[in-house]
Protein backbone atom coordinates (compact mmCIF):
# COMPACT_ATOMS: atom_id res chain seq x y z
CA UNK A 1 0.00 0.00 0.00
CA UNK A 2 1.40 3.42 -0.99
CA UNK A 3 2.32 5.76 1.81
CA UNK A 4 0.45 9.08 1.83
CA UNK A 5 3.35 11.23 3.05
CA UNK A 6 7.10 10.95 3.51
CA UNK A 7 9.59 13.53 4.74
CA UNK A 8 13.33 12.87 4.75
CA UNK A 9 16.43 14.97 5.29
CA UNK A 10 18.56 14.24 2.21
CA UNK A 11 22.13 15.23 1.41
CA UNK A 12 22.62 17.03 -1.91
CA UNK A 13 24.58 14.10 -3.33
CA UNK A 14 21.71 11.77 -2.44
CA UNK A 15 19.21 14.08 -4.13
CA UNK A 16 21.16 14.27 -7.39
CA UNK A 17 22.48 10.70 -7.57
CA UNK A 18 19.41 9.27 -9.28
CA UNK A 19 16.80 8.31 -6.70
CA UNK A 20 14.81 11.28 -7.97
CA UNK A 21 14.07 12.34 -11.53
CA UNK A 22 12.74 15.81 -10.90
CA UNK A 23 10.30 17.33 -13.36
CA UNK A 24 8.91 20.87 -13.24
CA UNK A 25 5.21 20.69 -14.25
CA UNK A 26 4.05 23.08 -16.95
CA UNK A 27 1.65 24.83 -14.58
CA UNK A 28 4.60 26.15 -12.55
CA UNK A 29 5.75 29.73 -13.08
CA UNK A 30 9.00 30.33 -15.02
CA UNK A 31 12.33 30.08 -13.21
CA UNK A 32 12.47 33.42 -11.41
CA UNK A 33 15.52 33.62 -9.12
CA UNK A 34 17.59 36.70 -9.86
CA UNK A 35 21.30 37.19 -9.29
CA UNK A 36 20.43 38.48 -5.81
CA UNK A 37 19.05 35.11 -4.72
CA UNK A 38 21.85 33.24 -6.50
CA UNK A 39 24.42 35.43 -4.76
CA UNK A 40 22.82 34.76 -1.39
CA UNK A 41 22.87 31.00 -2.02
CA UNK A 42 26.55 30.97 -3.01
CA UNK A 43 27.66 33.33 -0.24
CA UNK A 44 25.74 31.36 2.38
CA UNK A 45 27.30 28.09 1.19
CA UNK A 46 30.78 29.58 1.24
CA UNK A 47 30.25 31.12 4.69
CA UNK A 48 28.89 27.85 6.09
CA UNK A 49 31.86 25.98 4.60
CA UNK A 50 34.27 28.37 6.30
CA UNK A 51 32.41 28.02 9.61
CA UNK A 52 32.63 24.23 9.36
CA UNK A 53 36.34 24.44 8.58
CA UNK A 54 37.05 26.67 11.59
CA UNK A 55 34.94 24.67 14.03
CA UNK A 56 36.08 21.30 12.72
CA UNK A 57 32.63 19.99 13.56
CA UNK A 58 30.63 17.87 11.15
CA UNK A 59 27.09 19.22 10.91
CA UNK A 60 24.64 19.49 8.05
CA UNK A 61 23.82 22.84 6.51
CA UNK A 62 20.09 23.10 5.83
CA UNK A 63 19.10 24.52 2.42
CA UNK A 64 15.33 24.40 2.93
CA UNK A 65 12.61 22.03 1.79
CA UNK A 66 11.08 20.80 -1.44
CA UNK A 67 7.62 19.30 -1.99
CA UNK A 68 7.10 16.53 -4.54
CA UNK A 69 4.31 14.47 -6.04
CA UNK A 70 5.96 11.03 -6.13
CA UNK A 71 4.98 7.38 -5.91
CA UNK A 72 6.89 5.26 -3.37
CA UNK A 73 9.40 3.49 -5.62
CA UNK A 74 9.09 5.52 -8.79
CA UNK A 75 11.96 8.02 -9.20
CA UNK A 76 9.78 10.40 -11.27
CA UNK A 77 9.11 13.38 -9.00
CA UNK A 78 6.91 16.32 -9.96
CA UNK A 79 8.16 19.44 -8.17
CA UNK A 80 5.36 21.32 -6.43
CA UNK A 81 7.70 23.57 -4.42
CA UNK A 82 11.46 23.85 -4.87
CA UNK A 83 11.97 24.67 -8.54
CA UNK A 84 14.14 27.69 -7.77
CA UNK A 85 16.51 25.85 -5.41
CA UNK A 86 16.82 22.73 -7.56
CA UNK A 87 17.43 24.71 -10.75
CA UNK A 88 20.03 26.97 -9.14
CA UNK A 89 21.83 24.02 -7.54
CA UNK A 90 21.90 22.33 -10.96
CA UNK A 91 23.47 25.47 -12.46
CA UNK A 92 26.06 25.48 -9.66
CA UNK A 93 26.88 21.80 -10.35
CA UNK A 94 27.37 22.67 -14.03
CA UNK A 95 29.68 25.54 -13.03
CA UNK A 96 31.76 23.22 -10.85
CA UNK A 97 32.06 20.77 -13.76
CA UNK A 98 33.46 23.56 -15.97
CA UNK A 99 35.99 24.66 -13.36
CA UNK A 100 37.02 21.15 -12.22
CA UNK A 101 37.84 19.39 -15.52
CA UNK A 102 39.57 16.48 -13.78
CA UNK A 103 36.29 15.70 -12.03
CA UNK A 104 34.02 16.47 -14.98
CA UNK A 105 33.00 12.87 -15.62
CA UNK A 106 32.26 12.37 -11.93
CA UNK A 107 30.25 15.59 -11.66
CA UNK A 108 28.26 14.81 -14.80
CA UNK A 109 26.45 11.97 -13.04
CA UNK A 110 24.87 14.55 -10.73
CA UNK A 111 23.44 16.28 -13.80
CA UNK A 112 22.38 13.20 -15.77
CA UNK A 113 22.92 9.48 -16.10
CA UNK A 114 24.58 8.82 -19.43
CA UNK A 115 22.71 6.43 -21.67
CA UNK A 116 24.16 3.85 -24.04
CA UNK A 117 23.33 4.75 -27.66
CA UNK A 118 24.19 1.24 -28.84
CA UNK A 119 21.42 -0.13 -26.65
CA UNK A 120 19.05 2.70 -27.49
CA UNK A 121 19.39 4.23 -24.00
CA UNK A 122 18.86 7.98 -23.67
CA UNK A 123 20.46 10.20 -21.04
CA UNK A 124 18.39 10.41 -17.85
CA UNK A 125 18.49 14.01 -16.65
CA UNK A 126 18.23 14.60 -12.91
CA UNK A 127 16.05 17.69 -13.44
CA UNK A 128 13.71 18.41 -16.33
CA UNK A 129 12.68 22.06 -16.64
CA UNK A 130 9.22 23.17 -17.73
CA UNK A 131 8.39 21.84 -21.19
CA UNK A 132 9.05 25.17 -22.94
CA UNK A 133 12.48 25.49 -21.27
CA UNK A 134 13.45 21.81 -21.08
CA UNK A 135 15.56 21.63 -24.26
CA UNK A 136 17.26 24.96 -23.50
CA UNK A 137 18.08 23.94 -19.91
CA UNK A 138 19.34 20.54 -21.02
CA UNK A 139 21.46 21.99 -23.85
CA UNK A 140 23.01 24.93 -22.04
CA UNK A 141 23.17 23.81 -18.43
CA UNK A 142 23.26 20.03 -18.14
CA UNK A 143 25.14 18.90 -21.23
CA UNK A 144 28.92 19.20 -21.67
CA UNK A 145 30.07 22.51 -23.10
CA UNK A 146 26.64 24.08 -22.84
CA UNK A 147 27.31 26.44 -19.96
CA UNK A 148 30.36 27.96 -21.66
CA UNK A 149 28.26 28.67 -24.76
CA UNK A 150 25.47 30.13 -22.63
CA UNK A 151 27.56 32.67 -20.72
CA UNK A 152 29.18 33.91 -23.95
CA UNK A 153 25.83 34.11 -25.73
CA UNK A 154 24.72 37.68 -26.49
CA UNK A 155 21.31 36.84 -27.95
CA UNK A 156 18.30 38.54 -26.39
CA UNK A 157 16.75 36.17 -23.87
CA UNK A 158 13.65 36.52 -21.72
CA UNK A 159 12.05 35.04 -18.59
CA UNK A 160 13.58 31.74 -17.44
CA UNK A 161 16.27 31.67 -20.09
CA UNK A 162 17.55 35.13 -19.17
CA UNK A 163 17.65 34.13 -15.49
CA UNK A 164 19.53 30.92 -16.37
CA UNK A 165 22.19 32.91 -18.19
CA UNK A 166 22.50 35.66 -15.59
CA UNK A 167 22.85 33.18 -12.73
CA UNK A 168 25.24 30.95 -14.68
CA UNK A 169 27.48 33.96 -15.32
CA UNK A 170 27.33 35.07 -11.70
CA UNK A 171 28.01 31.65 -10.20
CA UNK A 172 30.82 31.01 -12.69
CA UNK A 173 32.50 34.31 -11.76
CA UNK A 174 32.16 33.71 -8.02
CA UNK A 175 33.39 30.11 -8.21
CA UNK A 176 36.24 31.04 -10.57
CA UNK A 177 37.51 33.52 -7.97
CA UNK A 178 38.18 30.66 -5.51
CA UNK A 179 41.57 28.91 -5.35
CA UNK A 180 41.46 25.28 -6.62
CA UNK A 181 41.70 23.88 -3.10
CA UNK A 182 38.70 25.90 -1.93
CA UNK A 183 36.75 24.98 -5.05
CA UNK A 184 37.25 21.30 -4.24
CA UNK A 185 36.34 21.98 -0.62
CA UNK A 186 33.15 23.76 -1.71
CA UNK A 187 32.12 20.80 -3.86
CA UNK A 188 32.73 18.33 -1.03
CA UNK A 189 30.84 20.56 1.41
CA UNK A 190 27.90 20.94 -0.96
CA UNK A 191 27.69 17.22 -1.67
CA UNK A 192 28.31 15.80 1.79
CA UNK A 193 27.30 18.47 4.32
CA UNK A 194 24.33 20.26 2.75
CA UNK A 195 20.79 18.92 2.84
CA UNK A 196 17.21 19.52 1.80
CA UNK A 197 14.11 18.20 3.49
CA UNK A 198 12.29 16.23 0.80
CA UNK A 199 8.54 16.02 1.42
CA UNK A 200 6.77 13.68 -0.97
CA UNK A 201 3.25 12.37 -1.43
CA UNK A 202 1.56 10.53 -4.33
CA UNK A 203 -1.54 12.68 -3.90
CA UNK A 204 -1.80 15.96 -5.84
CA UNK A 205 -4.19 17.62 -3.35
CA UNK A 206 -2.04 16.60 -0.38
CA UNK A 207 1.05 18.04 -2.04
CA UNK A 208 -0.62 21.40 -2.50
CA UNK A 209 -1.94 21.44 1.04
CA UNK A 210 1.65 20.97 2.20
CA UNK A 211 2.79 23.68 -0.21
CA UNK A 212 0.19 26.05 1.23
CA UNK A 213 1.31 25.35 4.79
CA UNK A 214 4.91 26.07 3.85
CA UNK A 215 4.14 29.26 1.94
CA UNK A 216 1.02 30.84 3.43
CA UNK A 217 1.90 33.53 6.00
CA UNK A 218 -1.04 32.56 8.15
CA UNK A 219 0.17 28.98 8.45
CA UNK A 220 3.93 29.41 8.27
CA UNK A 221 4.22 30.24 11.96
CA UNK A 222 4.16 26.74 13.44
CA UNK A 223 7.56 27.36 15.17
CA UNK A 224 5.81 29.52 17.77
CA UNK A 225 3.53 26.59 18.64
CA UNK A 226 6.52 24.28 19.06
CA UNK A 227 8.33 26.82 21.23
CA UNK A 228 5.18 27.45 23.27
CA UNK A 229 4.79 23.75 24.03
CA UNK A 230 8.45 23.42 25.02
CA UNK A 231 8.56 26.56 27.17
CA UNK A 232 5.30 25.87 29.03
CA UNK A 233 6.28 22.22 29.42
CA UNK A 234 9.44 23.19 31.28
CA UNK A 235 7.51 25.66 33.45
CA UNK A 236 5.00 22.94 34.29
CA UNK A 237 7.80 20.53 35.24
CA UNK A 238 9.79 23.01 37.31
CA UNK A 239 7.11 25.33 38.76
CA UNK A 240 3.86 23.33 38.68
CA UNK A 241 0.54 23.43 36.86
CA UNK A 242 -0.72 26.69 38.39
CA UNK A 243 2.34 28.61 37.25
CA UNK A 244 2.21 26.95 33.85
CA UNK A 245 -1.44 27.85 33.43
CA UNK A 246 -0.79 31.48 34.34
CA UNK A 247 2.02 31.78 31.80
CA UNK A 248 -0.08 30.00 29.18
CA UNK A 249 -2.68 32.75 29.58
CA UNK A 250 0.06 35.39 29.43
CA UNK A 251 1.42 33.86 26.22
CA UNK A 252 -2.04 33.70 24.62
CA UNK A 253 -2.78 37.27 25.65
CA UNK A 254 0.39 38.55 23.96
CA UNK A 255 -0.34 36.53 20.81
CA UNK A 256 -3.91 37.78 20.70
CA UNK A 257 -2.83 41.39 21.20
CA UNK A 258 -0.29 41.33 18.39
CA UNK A 259 -2.06 38.94 16.07
CA UNK A 260 -0.69 35.54 15.10
CA UNK A 261 1.33 36.73 12.12
CA UNK A 262 3.04 39.57 13.99
CA UNK A 263 3.68 37.32 17.01
CA UNK A 264 5.43 34.83 14.76
CA UNK A 265 7.46 37.63 13.17
CA UNK A 266 8.51 38.76 16.65
CA UNK A 267 10.24 35.43 17.33
CA UNK A 268 12.23 35.83 14.15
CA UNK A 269 13.28 39.32 15.21
CA UNK A 270 14.25 38.13 18.70
CA UNK A 271 16.36 35.38 17.11
CA UNK A 272 18.09 38.03 14.99
CA UNK A 273 18.75 40.23 18.04
CA UNK A 274 20.62 37.38 19.72
CA UNK A 275 22.17 35.57 16.73
CA UNK A 276 23.17 38.69 14.77
CA UNK A 277 23.51 36.72 11.54
CA UNK A 278 21.38 35.26 8.79
CA UNK A 279 19.20 32.31 9.73
CA UNK A 280 20.66 29.04 8.41
CA UNK A 281 18.59 26.46 10.25
CA UNK A 282 15.01 26.27 11.47
CA UNK A 283 13.72 29.10 13.65
CA UNK A 284 13.08 26.69 16.52
CA UNK A 285 16.63 25.34 16.47
CA UNK A 286 18.26 28.78 16.29
CA UNK A 287 15.93 30.29 18.88
CA UNK A 288 16.91 27.51 21.27
CA UNK A 289 20.60 27.91 20.42
CA UNK A 290 21.01 31.69 20.54
CA UNK A 291 18.37 33.10 22.90
CA UNK A 292 20.06 32.64 26.26
CA UNK A 293 16.87 33.00 28.32
CA UNK A 294 15.37 30.01 26.52
CA UNK A 295 16.87 27.81 29.25
CA UNK A 296 14.99 29.80 31.89
CA UNK A 297 11.44 29.93 30.45
CA UNK A 298 9.92 32.26 33.03
CA UNK A 299 12.67 34.81 32.41
CA UNK A 300 12.17 34.27 28.67
CA UNK A 301 8.53 35.32 28.89
CA UNK A 302 8.96 38.06 31.50
CA UNK A 303 12.19 39.67 30.31
CA UNK A 304 12.27 38.92 26.58
CA UNK A 305 8.96 38.03 24.94
CA UNK A 306 6.70 40.34 26.93
CA UNK A 307 8.76 43.58 26.74
CA UNK A 308 9.77 43.03 23.13
CA UNK A 309 6.16 42.25 22.19
CA UNK A 310 5.08 45.58 23.65
CA UNK A 311 7.63 47.66 21.76
CA UNK A 312 7.08 45.54 18.62
CA UNK A 313 3.46 46.65 18.77
CA UNK A 314 4.55 50.32 18.79
CA UNK A 315 7.07 49.77 16.00
CA UNK A 316 4.85 47.90 13.55
CA UNK A 317 1.74 50.04 14.15
CA UNK A 318 3.60 53.38 14.54
CA UNK A 319 1.36 54.28 17.48
CA UNK A 320 3.75 55.11 20.32
CA UNK A 321 2.32 57.45 22.95
CA UNK A 322 4.41 59.91 24.95
CA UNK A 323 4.14 63.45 26.33
CA UNK A 324 6.56 64.72 23.66
CA UNK A 325 8.08 63.67 20.31
CA UNK A 326 5.52 60.87 19.81
CA UNK A 327 4.27 62.30 16.50
CA UNK A 328 7.80 62.53 15.11
CA UNK A 329 8.69 59.02 16.31
CA UNK A 330 5.58 57.54 14.74
CA UNK A 331 6.21 59.42 11.50
CA UNK A 332 9.67 57.85 11.16
CA UNK A 333 8.26 54.44 12.06
CA UNK A 334 5.55 54.73 9.43
CA UNK A 335 8.19 55.37 6.74
CA UNK A 336 10.37 52.54 7.98
CA UNK A 337 7.39 50.22 7.69
CA UNK A 338 7.00 51.13 4.00
CA UNK A 339 10.36 49.54 3.19
CA UNK A 340 10.05 46.09 1.64
CA UNK A 341 12.50 44.44 4.10
CA UNK A 342 12.33 44.20 7.90
CA UNK A 343 16.01 43.75 8.75
CA UNK A 344 15.93 47.14 10.52
CA UNK A 345 13.47 45.87 13.14
CA UNK A 346 15.91 44.07 15.56
CA UNK A 347 18.02 47.18 16.37
CA UNK A 348 14.81 49.24 16.50
CA UNK A 349 13.37 46.88 19.13
CA UNK A 350 16.58 46.85 21.18
CA UNK A 351 16.86 50.66 21.20
CA UNK A 352 13.14 51.12 21.94
CA UNK A 353 13.31 48.65 24.81
CA UNK A 354 16.36 50.35 26.38
CA UNK A 355 15.28 53.98 25.95
CA UNK A 356 11.51 53.83 25.91
CA UNK A 357 11.29 56.42 28.66
CA UNK A 358 13.41 58.93 26.73
CA UNK A 359 11.32 60.02 23.71
CA UNK A 360 13.81 62.70 22.62
CA UNK A 361 16.45 60.01 22.15
CA UNK A 362 13.91 57.79 20.38
CA UNK A 363 13.09 60.60 17.97
CA UNK A 364 16.74 61.20 17.10
CA UNK A 365 17.44 57.48 16.74
CA UNK A 366 14.52 56.72 14.42
CA UNK A 367 15.34 59.75 12.31
CA UNK A 368 18.83 58.33 11.73
CA UNK A 369 17.55 54.76 11.35
CA UNK A 370 15.17 55.94 8.61
CA UNK A 371 18.10 57.51 6.76
CA UNK A 372 20.27 54.39 7.03
CA UNK A 373 17.40 52.14 5.97
CA UNK A 374 16.51 54.21 2.91
CA UNK A 375 20.20 54.36 2.00
CA UNK A 376 20.33 50.54 1.98
CA UNK A 377 17.02 50.38 0.09
CA UNK A 378 17.92 52.92 -2.57
CA UNK A 379 21.44 51.60 -3.13
CA UNK A 380 20.01 48.06 -3.42
CA UNK A 381 22.14 46.52 -0.68
CA UNK A 382 21.89 42.72 -0.61
CA UNK A 383 20.38 40.81 2.28
CA UNK A 384 23.76 39.77 3.68
CA UNK A 385 25.01 43.37 3.73
CA UNK A 386 21.80 44.53 5.39
CA UNK A 387 21.90 41.84 8.07
CA UNK A 388 25.56 42.56 8.84
CA UNK A 389 24.91 46.31 9.03
CA UNK A 390 21.95 46.01 11.39
CA UNK A 391 23.72 43.35 13.48
CA UNK A 392 26.63 45.75 14.01
CA UNK A 393 24.17 48.47 14.98
CA UNK A 394 22.46 46.12 17.46
CA UNK A 395 25.82 45.36 19.10
CA UNK A 396 26.52 49.09 19.47
CA UNK A 397 23.12 49.65 21.13
CA UNK A 398 23.61 46.72 23.50
CA UNK A 399 27.04 47.89 24.66
CA UNK A 400 26.99 48.42 28.42
CA UNK A 401 28.70 51.80 28.11
CA UNK A 402 26.19 53.10 25.57
CA UNK A 403 23.83 55.68 27.08
CA UNK A 404 21.66 56.49 24.07
CA UNK A 405 23.69 59.29 22.46
CA UNK A 406 23.79 58.77 18.69
CA UNK A 407 27.48 59.67 18.68
CA UNK A 408 28.04 56.19 20.06
CA UNK A 409 26.33 54.55 17.06
CA UNK A 410 28.90 54.83 14.29
CA UNK A 411 26.88 52.52 12.01
CA UNK A 412 24.18 55.19 11.72
CA UNK A 413 26.64 57.81 10.44
CA UNK A 414 26.91 57.68 6.64
CA UNK A 415 30.34 58.35 5.18
CA UNK A 416 30.82 60.99 2.49
CA UNK A 417 31.16 58.21 -0.09
CA UNK A 418 27.87 56.68 1.06
CA UNK A 419 26.15 60.07 0.88
CA UNK A 420 27.38 60.55 -2.69
CA UNK A 421 26.11 57.07 -3.61
CA UNK A 422 22.74 57.78 -1.97
CA UNK A 423 22.29 61.10 -3.80
CA UNK A 424 23.36 59.58 -7.13
CA UNK A 425 20.67 56.91 -6.77
CA UNK A 426 18.03 59.50 -5.86
CA UNK A 427 19.03 61.56 -8.89
CA UNK A 428 18.82 58.57 -11.22
CA UNK A 429 16.04 56.70 -13.02
CA UNK A 430 14.27 55.69 -9.80
CA UNK A 431 11.17 54.29 -11.52
CA UNK A 432 13.15 51.84 -13.64
CA UNK A 433 16.13 51.23 -11.37
CA UNK A 434 14.36 51.05 -8.00
CA UNK A 435 11.05 49.20 -8.40
CA UNK A 436 11.03 48.26 -4.70
CA UNK A 437 11.75 51.80 -3.57
CA UNK A 438 10.02 54.13 -6.03
CA UNK A 439 6.59 54.40 -4.40
CA UNK A 440 8.02 54.89 -0.91
CA UNK A 441 10.44 57.52 -2.24
CA UNK A 442 7.81 59.54 -4.09
CA UNK A 443 5.42 59.44 -1.14
CA UNK A 444 8.22 60.38 1.28
CA UNK A 445 8.98 63.33 -0.97
CA UNK A 446 5.27 64.20 -1.08
CA UNK A 447 5.13 64.18 2.74
CA UNK A 448 8.06 66.63 2.89
CA UNK A 449 6.70 69.20 0.42
CA UNK A 450 3.20 69.46 1.87
CA UNK A 451 2.19 71.70 4.77
CA UNK A 452 3.00 70.31 8.24
CA UNK A 453 0.15 68.35 9.76
CA UNK A 454 -1.65 67.68 6.47
CA UNK A 455 -2.49 64.00 6.34
CA UNK A 456 -0.87 62.00 3.56
CA UNK A 457 -3.16 59.99 1.33
CA UNK A 458 -1.73 56.77 -0.07
CA UNK A 459 -1.25 56.66 -3.81
CA UNK A 460 -2.12 53.54 -5.71
CA UNK A 461 0.06 54.32 -8.73
CA UNK A 462 2.80 56.56 -10.06
CA UNK A 463 2.25 58.55 -13.24
CA UNK A 464 4.92 59.64 -15.71
CA UNK A 465 4.04 63.21 -16.70
CA UNK A 466 6.20 62.83 -19.80
CA UNK A 467 4.80 59.50 -21.06
CA UNK A 468 7.01 56.47 -21.39
CA UNK A 469 5.91 56.03 -25.00
CA UNK A 470 4.62 59.33 -26.44
CA UNK A 471 2.72 58.71 -29.68
CA UNK A 472 3.99 59.92 -33.03
CA UNK A 473 2.96 63.48 -33.78
CA UNK A 474 2.37 64.41 -30.13
CA UNK A 475 3.50 67.69 -28.62
CA UNK A 476 5.85 65.78 -26.34
CA UNK A 477 8.15 65.06 -29.27
CA UNK A 478 8.45 68.77 -29.98
CA UNK A 479 9.63 69.44 -26.43
CA UNK A 480 11.79 66.32 -26.36
CA UNK A 481 12.99 65.75 -29.94
CA UNK A 482 16.13 63.94 -28.75
CA UNK A 483 15.17 60.34 -27.90
CA UNK A 484 18.11 59.88 -25.54
CA UNK A 485 17.28 63.03 -23.60
CA UNK A 486 13.62 62.00 -23.43
CA UNK A 487 14.56 58.56 -22.15
CA UNK A 488 16.96 60.09 -19.59
CA UNK A 489 14.14 62.13 -18.03
CA UNK A 490 11.25 59.69 -18.22
CA UNK A 491 11.91 57.71 -15.02
CA UNK A 492 13.45 60.38 -12.76
CA UNK A 493 11.79 61.94 -9.72
CA UNK A 494 10.99 65.21 -11.47
CA UNK A 495 8.75 63.39 -13.96
CA UNK A 496 6.87 61.21 -11.46
CA UNK A 497 3.68 62.13 -9.60
CA UNK A 498 1.38 60.07 -7.36
CA UNK A 499 -2.19 59.51 -8.53
CA UNK A 500 -5.26 57.54 -7.64
CA UNK A 501 -6.08 54.69 -10.02
CA UNK A 502 -8.96 56.38 -11.87
CA UNK A 503 -6.96 59.45 -12.78
CA UNK A 504 -3.94 57.41 -13.77
CA UNK A 505 -5.79 55.12 -16.12
CA UNK A 506 -7.51 58.03 -17.82
CA UNK A 507 -4.40 60.20 -18.22
CA UNK A 508 -2.54 57.76 -20.44
CA UNK A 509 -0.38 59.31 -23.20
CA UNK A 510 -2.28 62.58 -23.59
CA UNK A 511 -0.52 65.80 -24.52
CA UNK A 512 0.41 68.01 -21.60
CA UNK A 513 -2.60 70.37 -21.62
CA UNK A 514 -5.12 67.54 -21.83
CA UNK A 515 -3.25 65.54 -19.21
CA UNK A 516 -3.45 68.47 -16.76
CA UNK A 517 -7.22 68.62 -17.28
CA UNK A 518 -7.52 64.94 -16.46
CA UNK A 519 -5.36 65.33 -13.34
CA UNK A 520 -7.20 68.34 -11.91
CA UNK A 521 -10.65 68.60 -13.45
CA UNK A 522 -11.78 65.01 -13.62
CA UNK A 523 -15.16 64.80 -11.90
CA UNK A 524 -14.59 68.32 -10.54
CA UNK A 525 -11.91 67.29 -8.05
CA UNK A 526 -8.24 68.19 -7.81
CA UNK A 527 -5.49 65.77 -6.92
CA UNK A 528 -4.81 65.58 -3.16
CA UNK A 529 -1.06 65.34 -3.87
CA UNK A 530 1.10 68.47 -3.80
CA UNK A 531 3.59 66.99 -6.27
CA UNK A 532 0.75 66.42 -8.70
CA UNK A 533 -0.84 69.82 -8.10
CA UNK A 534 2.49 71.45 -8.99
CA UNK A 535 2.08 70.21 -12.55
CA UNK A 536 -0.94 72.50 -12.92
CA UNK A 537 1.19 75.64 -12.52
CA UNK A 538 3.43 74.69 -15.43
CA UNK A 539 2.69 75.84 -18.99
CA UNK A 540 5.25 73.53 -20.50
CA UNK A 541 7.00 70.33 -19.47
CA UNK A 542 10.43 70.80 -21.00
CA UNK A 543 13.97 69.60 -20.27
CA UNK A 544 14.91 73.01 -18.86
CA UNK A 545 11.96 72.96 -16.44
CA UNK A 546 12.73 69.37 -15.41
CA UNK A 547 16.34 70.27 -14.61
CA UNK A 548 15.14 72.86 -12.07
CA UNK A 549 12.42 70.57 -10.68
CA UNK A 550 14.81 67.63 -10.30
CA UNK A 551 17.36 69.76 -8.46
CA UNK A 552 14.67 71.08 -6.11
CA UNK A 553 13.09 67.69 -5.34
CA UNK A 554 16.39 65.86 -4.82
CA UNK A 555 17.40 68.81 -2.64
CA UNK A 556 14.33 68.24 -0.43
CA UNK A 557 15.42 64.64 0.21
CA UNK A 558 19.06 65.67 0.68
CA UNK A 559 18.03 68.18 3.33
CA UNK A 560 15.72 65.72 5.09
CA UNK A 561 18.35 62.98 5.23
CA UNK A 562 21.29 65.39 5.81
CA UNK A 563 23.17 64.23 2.72
CA UNK A 564 25.23 67.34 2.03
CA UNK A 565 28.94 66.62 2.11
Amino acid sequence: MAKTLEAHDKLIREIFEGSYQFEIPDYQRPYAWTTEQATDLFDDLYSAMQDARVSGASSQYFLGSIVLIKEDRDPKSFVVDGQQRLSTLTILLAVLRVLMPNSAAFLTKYLYKEGNPEWGELNEYRLKAREEDAVFFRTYIQEHGGLERLVSNTDKLEDSRLRYRENAKLLLEKAKALPPAELNELWRFLANDCSLVVISTPDFDAAYRIFSVLNNRGLDLAPIDILKAQVLGVIRTTAGDVKSSAYAKEWSSIESSLGRDAFGDLFGHIRSIYAKKKQKHTLVKEFQEYVTEYKTPIALIDKVIKPYAEVWGFVRDADFEATEHAETINDHLSWLNRVDFKDWVPPALVYFKRFRQQPKLLSEFFNSLERLTYFLLVTKAGINERIETYATLTKEIEAEAFKGDLAGLTTLALTDAQKHKFVAALDGAVYDDLPKARMALVLRLESLVRAPGVQLQNAVSLEHVLPQTPPNGSGWLQWFPDAKEREAWTHRLANLVPLDRNKNSSASNYDFTKKKNVYFKGKGTASPFVLTQEVRSEDKWTPAMLIDRQKRLVGVLKKHWALDV
